[in-house]
């Protein structure tokens, strides 16, 4: 696990190794076991190391035979012994016992498209080709590993933290008014833009090659899951591909935990991973209000599976603390209101273990969530039924062909909007956005789902758990220099889960029908039987007393609070829900991170900026 950074610049306008080393210092906790750099004329990379695999050997950049192949890694490759003992029955001899020196062999042997498709592992890759004076990019195939880039005259740059790339004087650091609408209608930034109009975020499953002599990026995408394929999905396939998802993420040379909420997802790893590592930690997070606590069913599991068990309790006055804190670490704002017990949690664990494995994408791939239940059967009994059980009168689901644009207010996945477009236009004081070449390949995506209920969940796969849920695991988890994995984005488990028809994932009544029938293998009925809880805090109470105690809300969303907003539309909006009774609090949590965010890591930036333009005019004056 690392962070990784480059920058290409034709221009020289100063030192390439004193702007690396500068971006490098954001990404101090990504690694802080030490760093490694390449330089070589107008091209810089280099890394920061939380030291995972081969503790003594794995120091970055690895090489291939002939050193023309420069190889960095952020992440890790789980199948990296398989690739290396094929590449070494080829010839290929290696020094390390690194999963990184196999990205250089490995592309050497099978250039980067057959690297690519042959790797299962979380990770964003940087690799100089020497010999044809390329660059290749590349992000893993469901979004865990962040990469960001930004290109202009000449100049080309990358990095896993947005604001390390950021404090490079020449990239643009404006709002992106499309990334802002965004934020408004669901928290988060989806696709390939950033806050920043200077700033593009590598997809997943996507890469990025150019020619170092000029500097273009072409990007092209080599990993999309097939939503047409729909077949019969047997337990037994099912199991042997979740216990492998679990027991390849536990390779490591550091110790190893389980987050563990009481939940399927995660009661279904802990129970794989004790299974493997008897004894192995697990750790959960509790809360004062007993309808959000889940930390008893935690314990249940643990005891169960004989972990070594931590617990740990949130509450208001953890919330008061830990937010301006959270939008510190944070690249982006990010609304997600679980982001707060995470934060506290990786860093209770990171004084335990160095990695922690956690259950994120189970929902999106085995259809965990409520909302997806309305596309189980469109148009037929099963959704008629439905409705009446409801209590509203049979209809087909609204036409959910746009992300954020859709005047219903929900996303084509059917989890409700924070806005509808008539209040971003109030807050922004623009029209709302009339779409991209993203949102519409998105569309065309979801549309050769082999049934709505499938289009419904890989609506959350490609937005949701990319650019919320995972943004959140890894910024909270390198907060503390923890590294998070998630064993249910394995391409197999991830590629039979797609598979399986809509009936054997969800009925009318319970949810995450084949992965709760799966784990009967390893948990009893009791455990497996409790409904779905969902990660929802307390928030009411909490936001009141937030503005209570700064002085109102006319105070705190004051002129210069959210510059690229309407203070008095914002103010109005906030007022009037506090009013109301705080019945859109997901969005007056929003609101709050933002202008956290540009209060804490916008200040941190602009300074660096500063130190960056004064060090490169004192550079250029010498």
């Amino acid at each position: 696990m690392c962070g990784i950074a480059g920058v290409l610049d034709l221009r020289a306008d100063a030192p390439l190794r004193a702007q690396l080393e500068r971006m490098l210092d954001w990404m101090l906790k990504r690694g802080p076991d030490g760093s490694g750099e390449y330089v070589d004329g107008s091209l810089a990379m280099g890394m920061r190391r939380l030291a995972v695999i081969d503790l003594e050997g794995g120091w970055q950049p690895l090489y291939s035979a002939d050193g023309q192949v420069v190889a960095f890694q952020n992440g890790e490759m789980y199948n990296y012994r398989e690739l290396r003992a094929e590449l070494q029955r080829d010839g290929f001899a290696f020094r390390t016992n690194s999963d990184t020196e196999v990205l250089a062999h490995g592309y050497v042997a099978w250039g980067i498209d057959g690297l690519l498709q042959r790797v299962d592992g979380m990770f964003a890759y940087a690799i100089f080709d020497r010999r044809s004076g390329e660059l290749h990019l590349a992000r893993d195939r469901f979004g865990e590993k962040p990469l960001f880039y930004a290109a202009a005259d000449g100049r080309f740059a990358w990095a896993s933290n947005l604001l390390a790339l950021s404090s490079l004087p020449w990239v643009d650091i404006n709002t992106d008014p499309q990334a802002l609408d965004d934020y408004l209608a669901v928290h988060y930034v989806a696709g390939p833009r950033t806050f920043f109009r200077g700033v593009q975020r590598l997809l997943p499953g996507h890469r990025l090659s150019l020619r170092i002599a000029d500097p273009v990026p072409a990007v092209a995408r080599y990993y999309r899951p097939d939503l047409a394929e729909a077949g019969r999905v047997s337990d037994a396939e099912l199991a042997d591909a979740m216990e492998y998802a679990v027991r390849s993420r536990l390779v490591a040379d550091v110790p190893v935990g389980v987050f563990l909420s009481g939940g399927l997802d995660s009661s279904l790893i802990t129970a794989i991973a004790a299974r493997a590592q008897p004894g192995i930690m697990t750790f959960s997070m509790g809360f004062e209000s007993t309808a959000h606590d889940e930390a008893e069913h935690a314990q249940r599991v643990a005891d169960y599976c004989g972990t070594r068990h931590h617990r740990f309790r949130f509450d208001a006055g953890s919330f008061e603390t830990l937010l301006p804190q959270v939008a510190a670490e944070l690249d982006e704002p990010l609304g997600d209101q679980a982001a707060l017990p995470l934060f506290w949690l990786c860093r209770e664990a990171r004084q335990h273990v160095t990695v922690a494995l956690s259950g994120e994408g189970a929902d999106e791939l085995f259809a965990g969530y409520g909302y997806y239940r309305q596309f189980l059967g469109v148009g037929g009994f099963a959704q008629r039924l439905a409705d009446r059980l409801r209590g509203r009168v049979a209809t087909r689901a609204p036409d959910l062909r746009r992300f954020t644009r859709n005047p219903t207010p929900v996303t084509p996945s059917g989890f409700p909007l924070l806005t509808d477009p008539a209040d971003r236009e109030q807050l922004t004081g623009h029209p709302v956005h009339s779409g991209d070449a993203w949102e519409s390949r998105l569309i065309e995506w979801l549309d050769t789902a082999s049934d709505p209920h499938k289009r419904a969940m890989a609506a959350d796969l490609g937005t949701w758990l990319p650019d919320d849920l995972l943004v959140k695991f890894d910024r909270m988890g390198m907060a503390s220099s923890l590294e998070g994995r998630a064993p249910y984005l394995t391409p197999q488990l991830a590629r039979l889960a797609l598979r399986s028809k809509a009936q054997t994932r969800m009925t009318l009544t319970d949810s995450k029908c084949a992965l709760r029938r799966v784990a009967r293998r390893w948990l009893p009925r009791d455990i497996l039987e409790r409904p779905k809880q969902g990660f929802v805090l307390p928030m009411k109470a909490w936001l009141r007393n937030w503005f209570e105690t700064r002085g109102g809300v006319l105070n705190y969303f004051g002129a210069d609070a959210l510059p690229d907003l309407d203070a008095s539309a914002v103010q109005r909006l906030v007022q009037r829900d506090l009013d109301d009774g705080l019945n859109r609090e997901r969005l007056l949590y929003a609101l709050v991170m933002l202008a956290e965010w540009r209060n804490t890591a916008m200040q941190s930036l602009t300074k660096a900026r500063r130190k960056e333009s004064a060090a490169s005019t004192a550079a250029l004056a010498t």
